[in-house]
């Protein structure tokens, strides 16, 4: 097994190759860690290289990145994984090589699926900490009977698909410690605001444009790493909560015990295929 810089911490950071999650790669890098993530494209961090390593992986095929996390948990343990690779779907409906809606399995079933993976590949009171980042856009959710429903194609549309997926997070950072209780497992959803990030990279061109003028309004992703940092690091957070850039914590939504079950054993189905090796 490959342990990089022994006695230093290992991370994974999805996402790792642009806007927030590389500010976070360089950050944590700076810091003494082992660093490994995936992405959509390559970088080189030579002056790092012993402590770095990417991954090539499209989060829209889950046979890929069941196959990519299996092969990084054959190299690497992990101490904390950072869910972070995300996406503003399409403004059309757009299905995955898997058949789910786009944003849907990109920004949240793949974490799921990578989050399953490495939890069943470690050893039990581990004390793996998991970071998902969540949005201010999942308080724009609409009151489902069926929160599945909005993965068909004539519910869709982009922002109710991207702030569904950032809810399914928060979601999954509240079930992941329930399921696993002998993992002694620290989940935190971390809603970042609003600040710079090329997340708009599938809009429509007036959007990217509004997006690209708002820009230099909005927070720097190197300041949001910085907090993200800092919670990682501290003690002072709970179990399953979602904490904003100011450190304060928001209130769990709202749902049902029925509708929560529900959700869960729908998505579980859709993951085990890939779970089984």
């Amino acid at each position: 097994m490959d342990n990089m810089y022994p006695g230093s911490k290992t991370i994974l950071i999805t996402g790792g190759t642009s806007g927030l999650g590389y500010e976070l790669v360089r950050l944590l890098l700076n810091k003494g860690f082992n660093i490994v993530t995936t992405g959509r494209q390559s970088i080189n961090i030579p002056e790092y290289a012993h402590r770095f390593k990417l991954y090539i992986v499209d989060f829209s095929d889950l046979k890929q990145v069941s196959e990519t996390t299996r092969a990084i948990c054959s190299q690497y343990d992990f101490d904390i994984i950072i869910n972070n690779a995300a996406v503003i779907g399409p403004p059309g409906y757009v299905a995955t090589k898997d058949n789910f809606e786009y944003t849907f399995q990109v920004n949240f079933l793949s974490h799921l699926l990578i989050n399953e993976i490495i939890i069943n590949s470690i050893a039990k009171r581990s004390g793996l900490t998991i970071m998902a980042i969540t949005s201010l856009a999942y308080r724009l959710r609409l009151a489902r009977s069926d929160m599945m429903s909005l993965l068909e194609e004539s519910d869709y549309t982009a922002m109710k698909a991207y702030s569904y997926s950032k809810l399914f997070l928060i979601l999954m950072c509240k079930n992941l410690p329930a399921r696993y209780p002998e993992h002694n497992l620290k989940c935190i959803s971390f809603d970042p605001g609003i600040f710079r990030s090329g997340i708009y990279r599938m809009q429509k061109n007036w959007f990217r444009l509004l997006y690209q003028i708002a820009t230099p309004f909005m927070r720097n992703p190197d300041k949001v790493a910085e907090i993200i940092t800092g919670l990682l690091l501290g003690d002072n957070t709970r179990n399953g909560v979602i904490i904003d850039c100011r450190k304060r914590f928001r209130e769990l939504p709202v749902i049902s015990d029925m509708l929560e079950k529900t959700f869960w054993s729908e998505c579980y189905e859709k993951i085990i295929p890939f779970l089984i090796q």
